[in-house]
């Protein structure tokens, strides 16, 4: 554990917003808290039988289409792990738990942010990292933030407004990184209570392959606990030196590894993920991994420019399933398409042609097309 490392202010800050639902008070008939988090804002996720409804509070912005607004956020909820919209019994408990966190968000920090300097890392100790979503389901993030700084990349508003409530600064996306360092030490504790189930590793929050991992370990040290549990990881990165850690993704009965190719030209490549490693040496990452036996996947979000045919062509033969997405947050990037010449491939239209031709093509070859949030079904037997 680094000798600098420190336990992280932002748990009290949400925890004491949450307080009435984590200690009970305030939780709808009916329904149970399944798990709560702070790292891309404050989530707190509802289970009621089956069913679990993820209620969202990012910083408010009048900009962005939401479920409502409060004086401090704009709340955003679904269904988690179901592509359909909130029943009656899912909005009566929402406007009761919107009904609370309106009473309470006065209490949040209002803060004056310091000055970003140069690339920040810190080392921190965390008290939890094994966050349920559901269904058996859960994801861990070995690192907050990456220095691979994707300008598309959903979460960038999102951590920066739960940086602003802990009193950092404002550092522009890619220059800060947190590192766990106590986080395999929580996990084998954590995992003790677990039975099983499926765990990602990671969500947008952060890549477990950026170029911090040779250097910290996190990532490998957490896969070292999980690989003696009946706790199947899948993993998401854009990063190649995953291969460093082959000889341990062998030894899981169950396990899948995604990639992160959002086009299969370089030079697109090069506009959008300047820091990221190039599409070929991915390409031959998803090839070694796939001729090893790890089962594989691949995620097409956002589609960037691209020859979608060609695309279908290089990977349908080395996953089972991919997963499609358009851009969202695009006014981020726009003059990205607009200073490159590349307003035609910035449209709804290109967009759903784009991503009916992908679907049509992976299909025709036997790759399923999934949302990818419910991994069950592509893991095979345990």
């Amino acid at each position: 554990m680094g000798s600098d490392a420190s336990p992280r202010g932002l748990d009290a800050v949400a925890r004491d917003l949450l307080a009435p639902f984590l200690d009970g008070s305030a939780v709808p008939e009916g329904w149970r808290v399944v798990s709560w988090d702070c790292e891309q804002a404050i989530c707190i996720t509802f289970g009621r039988g089956s069913a679990c409804v993820r209620v969202e509070c990012e910083r408010r912005n009048d900009a962005l289409s939401c479920y409502t607004r409060t004086d401090r956020f704009n709340v955003c909820v679904d269904r988690v792990f179901e592509e359909r919209d909130l029943g009656e019994e899912d909005r009566l408990m929402v406007e009761q738990v919107l009904a609370v966190l309106r009473r309470r968000e006065a209490s949040l920090p209002l803060v004056t942010r310091p000055p970003a300097g140069g690339p920040e890392v810190r080392e921190i100790e965390v008290e939890r990292v094994l966050i349920p979503e559901g269904k058996d389901h859960y994801y861990i993030n070995p690192y907050v933030g990456c220095m691979i700084a994707c300008p598309f990349c959903y979460v960038i508003d999102r951590a920066d407004f739960s940086r602003e409530l802990e009193g950092l600064s404002q550092q522009p996306w890619g220059r800060y990184l947190d590192v766990k360092v106590n986080a395999a030490e929580v996990l084998r504790r954590e995992v003790q209570s677990v039975s099983g189930g499926i765990v990602r590793l990671s969500p947008i929050l952060t890549d477990p392959y950026q170029a911090a991992e040779r250097r910290y370990r996190i990532t490998r040290q957490c896969l070292e606990v999980l690989v003696d549990t009946d706790i199947a990881p899948v993993i998401l990165t854009r990063a190649p030196r995953i291969l460093d850690d082959l000889d341990l993704l062998r030894r899981f009965r169950r396990l899948m590894v995604g990639f992160s190719i959002p086009t299969n030209q370089d030079q697109y490549r090069e506009i959008f993920e300047p820091r990221s490693d190039p599409i070929d040496e991915r390409m031959r990452a998803l090839r070694e991994l796939n001729a090893a036996g790890v089962r594989t996947f691949a995620v097409i979000q956002p589609v960037l420019p691209m020859d979608a045919d060609a695309m279908v062509e290089a990977v349908a033969p080395h996953v089972k399933a991919v997963r499609l997405d358009r851009l969202y947050v695009g006014e981020r990037i726009r003059h990205i398409y607009r200073d490159n010449g590349l307003d035609a491939f910035c449209s709804d239209e290109w967009f759903e042609s784009t991503i009916d031709r992908l679907a049509q093509g992976f299909r025709a070859r036997g790759v399923a097309v999934e949302s990818l949030d419910d991994f069950e079904p592509l893991l095979g037997e345990s």
